[in-house]
Formats: structure tokens, C-alpha cells, sequence
């Protein structure tokens, strides 16, 4: 099997700090465990659920960044409305095995070359 690099993960603005929401295994299982599909994912999010949108982004940031706690609150104080188009595209990645669906061919690539070292 060959090894297939990540995407770059999706930026999320929080208050005055910027948080880039990683793609992983880890993620990928914890969300379509938790909304019974990536599908369910995407309707909860869509659909402004701030408790699905408060786990999807504790997924992507490492807590080691910012506690839990103040994760969910800088979360609700962006408010579901800003923050839900980024949240669905790092679910879609997630859904993707971490790349982005949106990039295809020669574009994929050169995203993905520049991608490599980080995470």
C-alpha cells in the first residue's frame, strides 16, 4: 500500500488565536463513531449543533494548545454560524482519508508536497 500524505489541516479563528484543525486516524474514527457516519457528521454540523461542532473541533486541535474547557467556550463565542463552513470541510477531510476532495490530479500533489513535515 502506498503512502498517501496528508493535506494541510483547516484554520479556525477563536477569539485573537488561529487553531489549525489536524487530520488523523484518530479524528477521523472519533467522529464517525460519535455521529454514526460522516454524513450524520456533516448534517450536525450544517445544521449549527454546537455540541457537534464543540467535539468535531476538540477532534483537530491537540488540547495541548488550549484546554478542553476553554476550547468549547472560545467555540461557542466564534459562534456556529462562522465557524460551520470550516468545521465541514475538515469533517469532508477527514471522510477523505486527511486529504482535501476538493484538489485533484497535479494539484493534489503540489498540496501535498507542501504539506509534507507538518503534523
Amino acid at each position: 500500500m502506498s503512502k498517501q500524505t496528508l493535506s494541510a489541516g483547516v484554520a479556525i479563528t477563536l477569539g485573537d488565536e488561529e487553531y489549525e484543525l489536524k487530520a488523523s486516524l484518530k479524528a477521523a474514527t472519533a467522529v464517525s463513531n460519535r455521529f454514526g457516519g460522516f454524513a450524520n457528521a456533516l448534517a450536525a454540523v450544517a445544521g449549527s449543533d454546537l455540541a457537534a461542532i464543540q467535539f468535531v473541533v476538540r477532534q483537530g486541535v491537540p488540547l495541548r494548545d488550549i484546554s478542553s474547557k476553554d476550547l468549547d467556550e472560545a467555540v461557542w463565542l466564534a459562534g456556529t454560524r462562522h465557524l460551520m463552513g470550516d468545521v465541514m470541510s475538515y469533517v469532508t477531510r477527514l471522510a477523505n482519508g486527511g486529504r482535501d476532495p476538493d484538489l485533484e490530479g497535479e494539484e493534489a500533489e503540489k498540496a501535498e508536497e507542501g504539506a509534507e513535515g507538518n503534523g
